[in-house]
């Protein structure tokens, strides 16, 4: 998968107990100078930003989302000198007691699919226009059956329930990937990243809720369960509002 198009995930939280003030001006100074400043690099295609749509101790509250061409450029933008002054940056920030990473990690596109676009499942591109809640699913399994859900996703689901997924009203995109193995990058509490990460693309929460309890996700887990009958462990699943996009 080495030309496939690549996501950087970089999620975090405030320290507990962090100064106000402190924690806002890091808000500002990471909108203000520092996703402009990966901007520039080379193979970053774009960045969004978001916030955890319910609060919850067990997500992170904050994230970023950085887009690249593929592996190759992720692993090019670590070496240049605006990327080396931001993680110097961030892990200041750390150490004053106002941040802490949660997720760092690199995700390659597997399959992705956009509503209203004739041809679906190619690899194409991580980002999208227009949607701004975002699903994070994907489960805590071990090796073996990690490998036996991507199989089952690749001749079964994703030719057959996610092209009925994306006639939902409200579902945006869904975007299928695979850990990189590269993580975390910058200081960050998580170590153990899922193999597989199921990225869906919402209109907004309704339109999630609505996902949810539509027949084909019923039919979907159903069809999951006669593969699985003992379940999937959920180690993600989450959602997030879109705060603020950045495009080439």
């Amino acid at each position: 998968m080495g030309n496939a198009p690549v996501i950087n995930m970089s999620f975090y939280s405030e320290t507990p107990g962090a100064d106000e003030d402190t924690v806002q001006r890091y808000y500002n100074w990471s909108v203000e100078v520092y996703q402009p400043m990966m901007m520039k690099v080379n193979g970053v295609t774009g960045i969004d930003r978001y916030i955890l749509v319910r609060k919850s101790p067990d997500y992170p509250l904050n994230g970023v989302i950085s887009h690249f061409k593929s592996i190759v450029d992720w692993g090019n933008s670590l070496k240049s000198p605006e990327r080396t002054a931001i993680g110097e940056d961030l892990n200041s920030w750390v150490k004053r007691g106002v941040r802490e990473g949660i997720w760092s990690a690199a995700y390659e596109l597997v399959q992705n699919f956009r509503a209203g676009t004739a041809s679906q499942g190619g690899k194409k591109d991580t980002k999208i226009e227009n949607a701004p809640v975002m699903h994070l699913e994907a489960y805590r399994m071990p090796n073996e059956e990690q490998e036996k859900y991507n199989k089952w996703f690749n001749e079964y689901g994703s030719r057959v329930f996610i092209p009925l997924f994306m006639k939902t009203c409200g579902l945006k995109g869904y975007d299928y990937l695979k850990y990189s193995g590269f993580g975390p990058v910058n200081q960050a509490r998580e170590t153990e990243y899922p193999q597989y990460l199921s990225v869906l693309y919402f209109e907004d929460v309704k339109a999630f809720e609505h996902f949810q309890e539509s027949p084909e996700q019923v039919s979907f887990q159903s069809a999951l369960r006669n593969v699985f009958p003992f379940g999937l462990n959920y180690k993600w699943y989450v959602q997030y509002q879109l705060v603020k996009s950045w495009r080439k």
